[in-house]
């Protein structure tokens, strides 16, 4: 009964944290969270897997609308199209309630994984209290993202991951398919899924007594896989002839974050990543380390549980379920350190590594007990009392420190004004601009060129695709290829185009006008 109460207790808490986390947030937040409700959004209208925007030019779309979700996976649209569904209501706040009812399990399951791994009480319930004070995670856990998806999932996958020697048939079925959602939520679950089958694969998780691999339990697995994936796999072979979106592979050649929205996308190629040699390759992968290794530190273990996260995985560093999630949390850091290092370093590590923090709150948890253990035994504390002062004291740092961060990343300086809306409220802003400009040009779907084409959409329900980098060669392309009448440029812009934003002028291929401190507006005469 005890655990009950515990569970309704720490699932209790952390909604509530989670409602207060979400009433100051009217918008999704940013680009990631936008899209995945844009494409919640769409479903609901009607559009199906299509989009009216163009972000990123990797695919080299051919016109609009184009195929959606060629980049990011649709697992965080399908869940937000389905708040809106049920409630029959097309709002950010509809869609995101699954979301926040989903994360608010987050501490309950933490508590069942600091209980199966430790047997104590007081360490799964610690480990629950100290989840619902996630530090940099708290924004983005009420809003259209796949974090919360990452730490319940996660979580799943370290756990069967850890008990595949002996692992029935049935069971890798349903690892299959949790790796099939985990895919489904993020393009990284293919990982996830190639990483579970070299562990069935391998000799030392897979040999039975009389020494055959069963190949019955590889076979479940990718059945238990394909079914949660074969729809999507379906589609895209519907729209590409190939069960992956053309062009992806683009994303391994870039040589900064910004080549994402190059155009021509065929520039991105070997010749392209060695222009000027190994040397800046080589430099921004160590830079991408190093970047790495501060989000490890600050974000996945909170700063103040380095000390406590350290003992408690030293202490459990032999068991299958912390060597499996030791394995697993490196190969990810080598492929968004090696392989993506500027998508990795901008937010794909800090994403993929919230699959491992349950098992962070536990093994700090863990260690937490080995601190007032050594302390008894060295210093001669009493052990309740030094239970009760630290972990009151823990706890209440981990909440300043949750509460300081989420102040600063979603209120900001103004609580009229808040920080997260920002984004939404200046495409708003310049909706409201350009909407008279649009309304003289007998075109019915005018196409605007802009920083932030989905919120853009979002705000004016026009078609947008994104700024290429490429300078005014690439504008010219671009407008060309998808009809584009409009540029808007915002503070944040391709450096080939800084002169028409620091010193805005009209030139043959773009005539200002309209010219705002936050944004200028250019007409483009592509067929200059």
């Amino acid at each position: 009964m005890k655990n009950i109460s515990d569970l309704l207790l720490s699932w209790f808490g952390g909604l509530v944290i989670l409602i207060l986390a979400a009433s100051f947030q009217s918008s999704p937040g940013y680009m990631d969270a936008e899209y995945y409700y844009s494409g919640g959004l769409l479903l609901q209208q009607g559009w199906g897997f299509k989009e009216p925007y163009i972000w990123n030019y990797l695919n080299d779309p051919q016109s609009l609308p184009v195929p959606s979700h060629t980049y990011w996976m649709p697992l965080a649209s399908l869940i937000a199209f389905l708040g809106m569904s049920m409630s029959r209501i097309e709002s950010f706040e509809t869609a995101r309630l699954p979301f926040i009812v989903l994360s608010s399990f987050i501490s309950p399951l933490t508590y069942w994984l600091g209980y199966r791994i430790s047997k104590k009480r007081f360490i799964a319930l610690f480990a629950a209290f100290l989840a619902w004070f996630p530090m940099f995670y708290l924004a983005y856990l009420p809003t259209t993202d796949t974090f919360g998806l990452y730490m319940i999932f996660g979580t799943f996958w370290i756990v069967m991951a850890s008990e595949i020697t002996g692992m029935p048939r049935w069971k890798a079925f349903g690892a299959g398919m949790l790796c099939g959602l985990i895919h489904l939520a993020r393009a990284d679950g293919l990982f996830w899924m190639l990483l579970f089958l070299v562990f069935l694969l391998s000799d030392k998780f897979m040999t039975k007594r009389h020494g055959n691999v069963d190949y019955w339990k590889i076979l479940l697995f990718l059945m238990g896989y394909g079914l949660v994936m074969s729809g999507w796999y379906g589609r895209n072979w519907l729209e590409y002839g190939a069960l992956f979106p053309p062009g992806n592979q683009r994303a391994l050649f870039l040589r900064t974050y910004n080549d994402l929205f190059r155009y021509p996308p065929t520039d991105l190629n070997f010749g392209y990543l060695f222009q000027d040699g190994l040397k800046p390759v080589f430099e921004d992968r160590l830079f991408a380390a190093g970047q790495n290794l501060l989000n490890l530190m600050a974000v996945q273990l909170q700063i103040l549980l380095v000390p406590l996260f350290t003992f408690g995985f030293w202490k459990r560093r032999r068991e299958p379920i912390v060597m499996v999630a030791s394995f697993a949390w490196v190969t990810m850091f080598g492929l968004m350190t090696v392989v993506f290092p500027f998508a990795g370093w901008r937010g794909s590590f800090f994403h993929a590594s919230a699959a491992f923090q349950p098992l962070v709150w536990c093994l700090a948890a863990e260690g937490f007990v080995e601190f007032v253990g050594w302390g008894v035994r060295k210093r001669g504390w009493n052990a309740q009392t030094a239970t009760r002062v630290f972990s009151i004291f823990l706890l209440g740092f981990m909440f300043c420190l949750t509460f300081y961060v989420y102040w600063q990343r979603v209120i900001g300086n103004d609580v009229r004004k808040l920080v997260w809306d920002e984004t939404l409220q200046r495409q708003r802003a310049i909706c409201l601009s350009i909407k008279p400009i649009m309304k003289s040009v007998n075109v019915k779907d005018v196409v605007i060129m802009t920083n932030d084409p989905i919120g853009f959409y979002l705000e004016c329900e026009k078609p947008a695709v994104a700024v290429p980098v490429g300078g005014e060669r690439a504008v010219k392309l671009v407008a060309q290829r998808y009809g584009v009448k409009y540029l808007v440029l915002e503070k944040d812009h391709p450096p080939e185009l800084s002169a028409y934003f620091l010193a805005p002028h009209s030139t043959p291929l773009l005539t200002l006008i309209d010219d705002q401190q936050e944004w200028k507006i250019y007409q483009i005469n592509e067929d200059t």
